[in-house]
């Protein structure tokens, strides 16, 4: 197994530890072993989190676990990408839900997230450190650019680009051949116009 450490002890890290644990349980032998949570809080320096050990400041983590892999679990797009940054040269592991229904034509970058029951359609690509939700959808052909949080029950139609450190709220939608600029925050049940003619 692969030792793995969260960043993030709150609600992504535990919707994260959650699908990590489902993908051992899935698998014939279990690949991860989870260390435990790393969080700068003071409040969470220590004890445990989700039945597992809280390991202090992400940098103490860091230097006490060279070797492991990490998961990035916190949702805010501009601090996601400054933990990165932060943590360059460490492996960053994708994780796909077990029930996630993905294409294998999709074309996944390190430290993605793809929550359970999601669909992601053939020929997509999805750049690093993409939160896909629950239940969310991307269409055929589409693309989801680096640091980009699609939020649940999102539906992407075909051909749609979604640029970098984008947050689309739950159950936005686009239009197929839709564009979202890089930075972009669409509100919770908004619609996105396409350009692409049915």
């Amino acid at each position: 197994m692969r030792e793995l450490f969260i960043v993030g002890a709150g609600g992504f890290g535990r919707e994260a530890v959650w699908t990590v644990e489902r993908i051992n349980k899935a698998s014939v032998q279990p690949q991860w072993n989870v260390i435990g949570f790393a969080d700068d809080a003071p409040e969470k320096a220590s004890g445990n989190f989700e039945g597992y050990p809280l390991l202090g400041p992400v940098d103490k983590a860091a230097k006490d676990y060279p070797g492991a892999s990490v998961f990035v679990a916190i949702g805010d797009n501009s601090v996601r990408e400054e933990m990165y940054r932060k943590l360059r040269g460490f492996d960053f592991p994708a994780f796909i839900d077990p029930s996630a229904q993905v294409s294998p034509t999709t074309e996944f970058h390190h430290g993605t997230f793809v929550a359970p029951e999601a669909v992601v359609s053939v020929g997509t690509e999805i750049g690093k450190f993409v939160i896909v939700s629950a239940r969310a959808a991307v269409g055929h052909d589409s693309s989801v650019g680096d640091f980009s949080n699609i939020g649940p029950g999102v539906s992407l139609s075909g051909h749609t680009c979604v640029g970098k450190r984008v947050f689309m709220g739950a159950n936005s939608c686009t239009g197929s051949g839709a564009n979202i600029p890089d930075g972009a925050t669409i509100a919770c049940g908004q619609a996105v116009a396409g350009s692409r003619k049915p």
